[in-house]
């Protein structure tokens, strides 16, 4: 039982619970979404943890890597911008490239003229001009206070 414990780091009835829940979430899936061909649902799920994690997570583990060296303690006020910007566009691309157009127009009965791109783009200039604004904030704080500044690396 103690190397149970040393080797996954809790309980046996943890992941007995998370197994049970996970189980649970894809039949709640399967249900909610009324799909048939379970083949299909299946490929897709392996499909998307092969790509994150084979191709996208080490791409932009490399490109964090790389951008510490010049950003050094200021990494995460682009670090966050860039991931919330990411995923905007991850949610919304359809739209954002204009793909949804007959879609909406079918759905809603109405013309598809936003310019969501733009949309995008502004919403991303304001994520990081705030952090922009956030990292001059607390560096001139810190610089008055004699304190350490937000992008030493100390």
């Amino acid at each position: 039982m103690s190397r149970f414990r040393r080797r996954y780091g809790g309980n046996p009835l943890h992941l007995l619970l998370h197994l049970v829940w996970v189980f649970a979430a894809g039949w709640a899936l399967l249900r909610l979404l009324e799909v048939r061909p379970l083949l299909y649902l299946l490929a897709w799920l392996v499909g998307a943890v092969v790509l994150h994690d084979f191709v996208l997570l080490p791409f932009y583990a490399a490109l964090d890597r790389v951008g510490r060296i010049p950003l050094r303690g200021a990494v995460n006020y682009v670090r966050v911008p860039v991931v919330l910007s990411g995923l905007l566009l991850l949610a919304y691309f359809p739209i954002i490239t204009g793909g949804g157009e007959q879609v909406f127009s079918r759905v809603s009965g109405a013309g598809y003229s936003e310019d969501y791109f733009g949309r995008w783009l502004l919403a991303s200039a304001v994520l990081f001009l705030a952090a922009a604004v956030l990292y001059g904030v607390r560096a001139a704080t810190a610089q008055r206070t004699g304190a350490r500044s937000p992008g030493s690396t100390s």
